[in-house]
């Protein structure tokens, strides 16, 4: 890789295994929504022993079209697998759920 693909890659954001994409649908208007999440940045590792997630995150989304807020909650494994979800004013759906729009 030379250095403009390195440069590049920074602008562009180069290293997609880094990144997770959750798709949200909004009950209020029903607009479907594709959410990135960092690894090392977004997501927290759990310390705490006596849970099954490794890592986890908590975040209020607000929809684009309504400004309906979306409280989400995810825990995830070590393999960055959902296992746990809590979501309010929302629902998760699939990316050919999303892509289907």
């Amino acid at each position: 890789m030379g250095i403009f693909d390195k440069i590049k890659s920074i602008f562009t954001g180069g290293n997609q295994s880094n990144l997770i994409d959750i798709y949200v649908e909004d009950d209020k208007c029903g607009n479907k929504m594709k959410l990135l999440f960092r690894k090392s940045y977004d997501i927290q590792k759990v310390y705490e022993d006596n849970r099954d997630a490794a890592y986890e995150i908590s975040k209020v989304v607000v929809c684009d079209k309504c400004y309906n807020k979306i409280d989400l909650h995810l825990e995830f494994d070590k393999r960055y697998n959902i296992i746990n979800q809590e979501i309010e004013a929302g629902k998760i759906i699939s990316r050919e759920e999303y892509e289907n729009n």
